[in-house]
């Protein structure tokens, strides 16, 4: 009885014990099931491969509900192609025990086709007497995304870095070098970045003036950035450079400076060309305020902008009163319009530069009878656009004066050459008149002086003493006339003889005339030799014979045209008017010969040969009746053009 007694209680102990057991277990499970049911991960169970389990975030990751999964799935079904037999093949070593677990990432593909990153882990288990694998799965998509974005950017940024042709650094405020790029070891003169973070104090190390390093360090502490920080730098061998600096001030979360960082660029160069602009600049200001000619600019406007001393003086100023003439409008003045000049400067401002010679000028104190040469050049900017007008003036008075002076002492050695030869003409028919007036008197006086015409014949000896002496005088005369001094009042100069033809025609205003006008300038023609004045006064001379030979015609037309030769330049002076006889086209450069019997003495060209001789030129003509008149000027060619 005993015994059955104790086996019945013993019966209920088990039945007790398994009955908390396998509440206990319930109790186990249900609190699995819930943190497995929230959990943020996807937990699955493996067995015999298919998904024994797995939670509801798993089923999300993949797009499929919970009951898609459990039992209609395996490991190999959630892959891409390509990872599938990797996944595969880590399920079977955990499963086998050949590994307890592992971490690894595949690529899985969704319901929808999608195909996502995977994280998964897990580890051998038993599940109802038998092996398989339980783990976590995470969705990693963004998570690789964003990793990859940076493995970009700092793959981007290194390769800026690495590359940069500026300098690129990092330093702490103490002055230690933290990170230099190669572009700046190479600026510094080191091998590689290394060497040149070695540097432990850029302010004694590097800096050529470590007050320089102060401000600099001063300017970020105060403004948090720097631009354009331009310092002198020591290179490893001690050489200097100029750079300038780009950089900004990094903070922590207190406000603390760790570091500086920024950019480097070597300016040595740029210094040394700006230094040296500097000295040209100040030569020129230099040449420009110590020229014997005024300079002075114009802006757009017109108003002057810059003057230089010899313009104060030209204008009747005194230097120190230059400053005066800044912002005198030359275009409202009344003088420059009057005489014509503001139409020139006009055209300036327009683009188009222009010469004037021999200009007549009245200055602020209204000095009269003043010359200038007034040249004006465009001033462009870099669009092409006339920004103002760089104005050249030279004082040309003396200069006229002389020529003046010199063109008239010309005129009268013309004129003495003329009288000499006109002298020479008459002297020997003078001879004879004196000759036998003396012969005729002694005759008279040899007569008897008891006839009864002593009276008649006295006063017939009188009459021819009188002969006598007359033809005396005029002998005295005729040898004054031969013994005329000749001078050539020259100043030979280089001439650019297209300019000058092409003012001349402008000056005369040929164009007015109906006459047609053809210019055949070649462009490269070097300068002549000779003077302004005289070739002015030639080339005014046979335009105007041309333009006499073409009155009358409809279709009068006259052709200039300069080639160059060797050492030599010719002008062709043509027109199409009627011509010169062949009988005396030899004859036209004698004093008084003519062909225009209403106009002029025959001077003119007699002149132009006479002129051009004295200039080292020639002259010629080339004409048949009918068929025009061309003139042939040669002039001997500067070495300088």
């Amino acid at each position: 009885m005993k015994a059955d007694s104790r086996s019945k209680r013993e019966q209920r102990e088990n039945r007790s014990k398994k009955f908390s057991v396998s509440k206990a277990l319930h109790e186990s499970e249900s609190k699995f099931q819930d943190l497995s049911e929230k959990s943020l991960v996807g937990i699955y169970l493996i067995q015999n491969g298919l998904f024994r389990y797995v939670n509801p975030t798993f089923a999300e990751i993949f797009g499929f509900a919970v009951d898609e999964v459990i039992d209609r799935k395996g490991p190999g079904d959630l892959p891409v192609p390509e990872d599938r037999e990797m996944v595969k093949e880590n399920v079977r070593r955990r499963v086998s025990g050949e590994i307890k677990s592992l971490r690894y990432e595949f690529r899985g593909v969704t319901k929808d086709g999608r195909v996502i990153d995977v994280e998964a882990q897990g580890s051998r288990t038993e599940y109802l007497g038998t092996p398989a694998l339980i783990g976590t799965i995470q969705d990693v998509t963004e998570r690789k995304k964003a990793e990859e974005l940076l493995r970009q950017a700092e793959e981007k940024y290194r390769g800026i870095f690495e590359n940069a042709v500026e300098g690129i650094f990092q330093s702490t405020p103490r002055g230690r070098l933290i990170a230099a790029n190669p572009a700046l070891a190479k600026m510094l003169g080191y091998q590689t970045p290394e060497e040149v973070t070695a540097v432990h104090d850029v302010s004694r190390q590097i800096y050529v003036d470590r007050a320089q390093r102060r401000e600099f360090v001063r300017t970020l502490e105060r403004d948090g950035i720097i631009r354009g920080f331009e310092c002198e730098f020591y290179r490893k061998d001690g050489s200097r450079i100029w750079v300038s600096m780009n950089a900004r001030a990094i903070r922590d979360g207190n406000g603390v400076v760790n570091c500086y960082e920024g950019t480097i660029e070597d300016i040595t160069e740029r210094k040394k060309s700006e230094y040296e602009l500097n000295l040209l600049n100040q030569l020129n200001r230099s040449i420009v305020d110590n020229a014997p000619v005024a300079i002075f600019t114009l802006n757009k406007d017109g108003a002057v902008t810059s003057v230089n001393s010899a313009l104060a003086s030209l204008a009747g100023l005194d230097t120190k009163t230059a400053e005066k003439l800044l912002g005198f409008d030359w275009l409202k003045n009344p003088f420059a319009m009057k005489s014509g000049l503001a139409g020139h400067i006009e055209r300036g401002l327009k683009g188009e530069k222009f010469q004037l010679w021999d200009f007549p000028f009245i200055n602020f104190v209204g000095d009269k009878h003043l010359y200038i040469d007034f040249k004006g050049v465009p001033l462009k900017g870099r669009d092409g656009s006339v920004d103002g007008l760089l104005c050249i003036v030279e004082d040309t008075t003396h200069r006229v004066e002389t020529r003046a002076r010199a063109l008239q002492e010309a005129k009268m050695s013309f004129i003495g050459r003329l009288a000499a030869g006109i002298a020479h003409q008459l002297n020997n028919p003078l001879a004879m008149v004196v000759a036998y007036a003396e012969l005729a008197a002694k005759q008279v006086t040899s007569f008897p002086h008891g006839t009864d015409k002593n009276t008649g014949w006295r006063e017939l000896s009188e009459y021819l003493n009188i002969v006598e002496e007359e033809a005396f005088r005029c002998r005295i005369v005729v040898d004054d006339l031969l013994r005329l001094p000749q001078k050539d009042g020259f100043e030979v100069t280089d001439v650019d003889i297209n300019e000058l033809l092409s003012n001349l025609l402008e000056l005369v205003g040929v164009g007015k005339s109906g006459v047609k006008i053809t210019k055949e300038l070649s462009p490269s023609l070097p300068l002549v030799r000779g003077d302004v004045t005289g070739l002015r006064q030639i080339f005014m001379n046979l335009i105007s014979n041309a333009l006499d030979a073409v009155e009358g015609r409809a279709d009068g037309s006259i052709m200039l045209r300069t080639k160059p030769a060797r050492g030599h330049v010719t002008v062709e002076v043509k027109d199409n008017g009627v011509g010169i006889p062949t009988t005396i086209v030899d004859n036209i450069f004698e004093p008084f010969f003519t062909t225009k019997e209403s106009k002029g003495l025959g001077l003119g060209l007699s002149l132009c040969h006479d002129l051009l001789s004295n200039m080292g030129g020639a002259v010629r003509a080339d004409s048949k009746p009918g068929r025009g008149t061309s003139f042939f000027v040669t002039l001997p060619a500067s070495k300088a053009g």
